[in-house]
């Protein structure tokens, strides 16, 4: 189990980005080929990638987010010691996960709303909610990392007395 796990966490954001991109990339192509030699394109090919980008960029919020490498203002932090680092991201972390429970919380209404109504998607006859069922999962995941990425600052600040800014200190 400890083997799955450690694949889980280390791989399992990768491959996915990598499928939902290579699919992404794949269906763009045909439907552009399609439209332009052939003179008509699929509206389920459009519809599907497009939620493929959604899913994509969901994920990879969530893969850079456990390594704090996403784009951020580092003026604060570097001027404060570890002490005060480590409680500004753990203040950060928790609005992190305060906005994680209220997207879930909204999101999971909406999905609710579309399976209620049987609302189905353009030019597919699948139910809407199977794509918006991107922003609970990404946003669950996001939650992990985030907690992950905490547990990885305490851990550190506890052990070694410092906080790494930023990204720097984690490691895959």
């Amino acid at each position: 189990m400890g083997r799955l796990w450690s694949w889980i966490d280390s791989r399992l954001e990768a491959w996915l980005i990598t499928l939902f991109y290579a699919y992404f990339c794949l269906i763009m192509l045909v439907e552009v080929v399609r439209r332009y030699a052939f003179g008509a394109s699929s509206q389920w090919g459009e519809m599907t990638a497009r939620y493929a980008f959604v899913y994509l960029v969901y994920i990879a919020v969530a893969q850079v987010a456990k390594t704090r490498d996403d784009i951020r203002i580092d003026v604060l932090p570097r001027k404060l010691g570890p002490k005060g680092r480590f409680f500004l991201y753990a203040y950060f972390d928790l609005l992190y996960l305060l906005l994680v429970g209220l997207v879930i919380y909204y999101s999971i209404g909406i999905m609710r709303i579309s399976i209620e109504y049987g609302t189905v998607m353009t030019g597919l006859d699948l139910n809407v909610a199977f794509a918006q069922a991107a922003l609970p999962f990404g946003w669950a995941l996001l939650a992990v990392r985030i907690v992950q990425r905490f547990a990885h600052t305490w851990r550190t600040c506890s052990r070694e007395r410092q906080v790494a800014l930023g990204g720097e200190g984690f490691s895959e």
